[in-house]
């Protein structure tokens, strides 16, 4: 079985949304609208040629999702129209061919180019091979900030034998940490995560693409969870030896992609007092400042999970360097602060 999502911007003609391969059957659930205005929706029946309306004009204002599910056979259509939306369907596929789109480690190379499956780099990957930015946020729900860097694309990554596809730059700025824990895309755990706010939400949201599915989720950014805020040396010119990042997926990716390199004494221009700690092992890739959003620009703060031990704000990084290391209220949805997402490929045997 696989499971992929058609997006599809409308018009106010019909236009096909999927087509069920030969040899396939697919049941549709899932179908999320968004935008301003009227929508039908339709499926053609390939094997007498006749069309059955769903949804006929029924209103969009925002965004809805339709509670319908309904099987589709070999050469079936499903049609919609409606000036002004776009629609999101996931459909699950069984048959002969269903998983021939499937790729082991997802989109983009299947090979290292440098490191190993601990701790390495694969290159890459295209908004247009993946998810755009823009996309993304519609699947989920995020709504709050302001979007951006849609087609920055992507760097996939290895770390602790799992692949995880990182964008090269924030996808939105002003968007504080408990709209994206509300979304449930700040843990990745089947549970409520490690320091629930608001109204308890499961932190388990995936996104299926190319037939793969994928873990929603924020990167992690500090040694511990919470992290120890409370440690005399924290915000002090020697806060690089509490090594306050260390072993977080920041220091062992987003470190090792940027152009410089964060030393063990600080002695790296970097801001002593805001400092996450070393950086362990060689550069895979020389990206700038401005290549990664770090340092520079809207969003160039990003979230990570982490809460403080001793405030009721949660960490993160690259404010004004790569080594950067603060925290911010999670309430607070300021220009600074950004949506970096993590999507990390679950296994296709899984």
């Amino acid at each position: 079985m696989s499971l992929r999502t058609h997006p599809l911007a409308l018009t106010a003609s019909d236009q096909v949304v999927l087509t069920v391969p030969e040899g396939q059957e697919a049941t549709c659930n899932n179908i999320l609208c968004t935008g301003s205005g009227s929508l039908t929706l339709k499926y053609r029946e390939a094997a007498t040629g006749t069309t059955h309306t769903i949804f006929g004009g029924k209103s969009v204002a925002d965004q809805i999702a339709l509670e319908r599910s309904f099987n589709l056979a070999s050469g079936d259509q499903l049609i919609a129209s409606g000036d002004g939306l776009s629609i999101f369907v996931s459909a699950y596929y069984v048959g002969a061919s269903q998983g021939s789109a499937v790729l082991a480690y997802g989109p983009g190379p299947q090979t290292l180019q440098a490191g190993d499956m601990s701790s390495g780099y694969f290159g890459e990957v295209s908004a247009a091979e993946f998810y755009a930015g823009d996309r993304l946020a519609l699947e989920l729900g995020v709504t709050e900030g302001v979007l951006q860097n849609s087609d920055a694309g992507w760097m996939k990554l290895a770390s602790k034998g799992k692949v995880l596809f990182i964008p090269k730059q924030s996808f939105m700025h002003s968007v504080s940490w408990d709209h994206l824990y509300a979304r449930g895309i700040v843990y990745g755990t089947n549970d409520e995560g490690k320091n629930p706010r608001g109204t308890p939400t499961n932190q388990f949201t995936t996104v299926e693409h190319g037939g793969n599915r994928f873990i929603v989720r924020l990167m992690t950014g500090a040694n511990a969870d919470p992290f120890p805020e409370s440690d005399p040396l924290f915000f002090t010119d020697d806060m690089v030896n509490m090594d306050i990042g260390a072993g977080s997926e920041w220091n062992d990716l987003m470190y090792r992609v940027h152009a410089d390199v964060p030393a063990s004494d600080g002695s790296d221009g970097m801001r002593a007092d805001r400092h996450g700690g070393p950086q362990v092992g060689d550069n895979w890739a020389t990206f700038s400042n401005a290549e990664l959003n770090v340092g520079t620009g809207n969003g160039r703060s990003t979230w990570c999970q982490e809460a403080s031990d001793s405030a009721a704000s949660m960490a993160y990084r690259g404010g004004d360097d790569v080594a950067y290391f603060y925290s911010n209220y999670a309430t607070h949805a300021i220009s600074t602060l950004g949506w970096r997402p993590v999507l990390e490929l679950i296994p296709a045997t899984h």
